[in-house]
């Protein structure tokens, strides 16, 4: 007994890491490529986040921590405005997923679309495409997953369009492909 407890800690840090890297992958059926969470160097809003979220800034976008669900968390909301979300990575990477964590209030299809456009060096953007189709349970929050192919660009402007209460954010990520 005394010998098991003895390698009780290497066993847990074993399960641990092994949990960590588990979570790192974004592999798909039918997706042989790999990813890798890319770190965001800053973001900045075209406008500031409005009422109780005023005192958050979008910075809490790339913090890696989740929000509760429910109004009274860290999300990063507008009120009825359509933010436009500049994030920076620091270099041109090649990305292939980009998924934002979001949460509906109004209406289970509250975020409409969102546009995406990349540039390398943050002065001419060119469209990339536009997403939607994003419905989940009001209050929940939940992950809109966002298929980029394999662009190679340092900025993103996101644009997101609401239907109901506004835009509710929680984290946005980057996933650079690394094979």
């Amino acid at each position: 007994m005394k010998r098991i407890l003895t390698y009780l800690p290497y066993i847990l840090l074993g399960l641990g890491t092994g949990t960590f890297l588990l979570s790192q992958n974004r592999a798909r059926d039918g997706d042989s490529r790999k990813f890798q969470l890319s770190p965001i160097a800053k973001v900045t809003s075209s406008k500031n986040p409005t009422m109780d979220a005023g005192r958050l800034n979008p910075n809490l976008l790339m913090d890696g921590k989740l929000p509760d669900d429910g109004w009274r968390s860290t999300w990063t909301a507008w009120y009825k405005v359509n933010p436009v979300l500049t994030f920076d990575l620091g270099k041109t990477k090649k990305i292939g997923i980009l998924r934002i964590y979001f949460q509906p209030t109004d209406r289970a299809d509250e975020f409409a679309e969102v546009k995406v456009e990349v540039s390398k060096d943050g002065q001419q953007f060119l469209d990339f495409n536009e997403y939607d189709g994003f419905v989940t349970e009001k209050g929940k929050g939940a992950w809109a997953e966002l298929d980029l192919n394999a662009v190679n660009a340092r900025y993103f402007r996101l644009s997101p369009r609401f239907q109901g209460w506004g835009v509710v954010w929680g984290e946005v990520e980057f996933w650079e492909i690394s094979n």
